[in-house]
């Protein structure tokens, strides 16, 4: 199949993602599979944006932004809804597309065969993020929101409806038609009288909001957001330059494509893997621990704005996008806003850029030579704005939480957010290799969103000194605070309207956690 023809098969936020200014995320449980099924044969033809939709929004934004530059007027902004859907592996088991009791499963010869040719694979997305990182990682349980915490041992999710906008009315509007489409009684069809069904086959336990903030591209540290995003061979036109990332294989976000070793079964071809993560950030506090410390950092003590200077330090790019890497003086250069043109050569220094930088410990270039770890994200930031009275305490009001609703897409959890949350954000000796040039502390954690369990060493990162290995460290606090999620999947166009919304595979009592 060409990759023309895949775009009417690939849902749109996963590639080339859903133009949004206002997002809804509606978490939902599925209390009447075959009903269900039934309504989300129609929902897909009707609701769902495919990547080829997605494209033809984009376009139009484009076109209505040249047509207003031509015209020396605002750009009007466009009424472009999207809606997308993803499914935990309990909505899976809930469909009878997926089991929880493998080893039952294989003591039946049928159910065996079904199991090898249709079981989703991936250990992590079948335990889900609270297992996963509560259970083996180091996220706190009493940090996390209820939603996101089992309840009498049972999972509260079992998938979400995404639906995007970039005006709130429209959003308002296709989240109310969206939950008429599966909670309105049998024959109810005029949008004008819909009733809604006392039991319907589909509950929305809890809702989460997005929206861009004023400052549209930046989240809420100031930073600007979305930059390096890995280019996909086969679907993104254009093509890197110079010391930018190369193209990545279409298999390390789309499931049976070159490039992943998932030996997923044929119904989950052109899906991804989701993962939606709450991250509330502490603003007044990380402004004031950089006012704190920005005499305390070598380099940023002669700079013309050293709060500045130690900002970029630690996510590796100035608030307006600009690499470190290809500047560390200042970031008044406009052509180098949100530019990727740096691979961190010479490795064996970090005299630009801290090995431990953020976007260096999440995309580290030259100092691996390829990606191999690669998600696309499409977060939103949530939350108002930083309120005058929080800014003069330089502490965060309890009841005005804000953050990002972090998202991003992979083949493989395991080797994409997990791997990049565990093995390289939160481990003070990644990149490897780099005692000889900052000590045998290593490079030290990642600022933004590195985490640690009391018995792990204290926050801290090293910083470029000038010599040779650097001495320079400074202690870290916390300003990002995990609030649990949840791993999905995403399927196809094909998958919702066939496989998944065809007879189960497997009895509930075989299903069912």
């Amino acid at each position: 199949m060409s990759w023309v023809a895949r775009k009417a098969n690939i849902q749109g936020d996963v590639w080339p993602g859903l133009p949004k200014r206002f997002q809804t995320f509606l978490f939902f449980k599925i209390r009447k599979p075959d009903e269900f099924k039934t309504r989300l044969r129609s929902f897909v033809d009707e609701h769902i944006t495919t990547a080829q939709e997605a494209c033809d929004m984009k376009n139009q934004i484009l076109e209505a932004k040249t047509q207003a530059q031509k015209h020396g007027v605002p750009a009007k902004i466009l009424p472009l809804p999207g809606v997308n859907i993803a499914f935990a592996s309990t909505g899976l088991a809930a469909l009878g597309k997926f089991t929880f009791n493998e080893a039952a499963v294989k003591k039946d010869r049928n159910l065996s065969k079904i199991f090898k040719k249709n079981q989703l694979r991936g250990g992590l997305f079948g335990k889900g993020m609270y297992d996963d990182l509560v259970g083996e990682g180091w996220d706190e349980p009493k940090e996390l929101r209820s939603q996101f915490k089992p309840s009498a041992g049972k999972r509260l999710i079992d998938g979400v409806l995404m639906v995007t906008a970039s005006r709130a009315e429209d959003l308002r509007y296709k989240v109310l038609r969206v939950k008429e489409h599966f909670q309105k009684e049998e024959g109810s069809d005029d949008p004008d009288t819909v009733r809604m069904s006392n039991d319907p086959c589909l509950e929305f336990p809890f809702t989460s909001h997005g929206k861009t903030r004023p400052e549209k591209g930046k989240e809420h540290f100031g930073f600007e957001d979305g930059i390096s995003q890995p280019l996909i061979e086969g679907l993104d036109e254009v093509a890197p330059k110079d010391k930018e990332p190369k193209a990545v294989k279409p298999g390390l976000i789309f499931a049976r494509h070159e490039g992943d070793d998932m030996n997923q079964p044929d119904w989950a071809e052109d899906g991804s893997f989701l993962v939606i993560r709450d991250l509330q950030q502490l603003v007044p506090e990380f402004e004031k621990w950089l006012e704190d410390n920005k005499h305390n950092a070598p380099f940023a003590a002669d700079s013309d704005d050293p709060k500045e200077k130690l900002a970029a330090y630690l996510m590796g790019r100035w608030r307006n996008g600009t690499p470190v890497d290809e500047n560390p003086h200042h970031d008044k250069d406009p052509n180098l806003f949100r530019s990727n043109n740096f691979d961190f050569h010479p490795v064996d220094k970090h005299e630009r850029c801290p090995f431990a930088a953020h976007i260096r410990k999440m995309r580290p270039r030259g100092d691996l030579n390829h990606d191999h770890a690669v998600i696309i994200r499409r977060g939103i930031s949530y939350g108002d704005e930083v309120t005058p009275e929080e800014k003069a305490a330089q502490k965060s009001d309890e009841t005005k939480e804000r953050g990002l609703m972090f998202v991003c897409y992979q083949s493989d959890i395991r080797n994409g957010f997990n791997f990049l949350t565990t093995r390289w954000a939160s481990n003070h000796h990644f990149p490897d290799r780099k005692a000889n040039f900052v000590g045998e502390h290593g490079p030290g954690i990642d600022a933004i969103v590195g985490q640690r369990l009391a018995h792990h060493p204290e926050r801290s990162i090293g910083l470029p000194d000038g010599k040779h290995p650097t001495e320079a460290r400074i202690g870290l606090d916390r300003w990002v605070i995990p609030r649990g999620g949840e791993y999905f999947f995403t399927p196809s166009i094909k998958a919702m309207k066939e496989y998944l919304t065809g007879p189960p595979d497997y009895p509930p009592e075989l299903a069912s956690p």
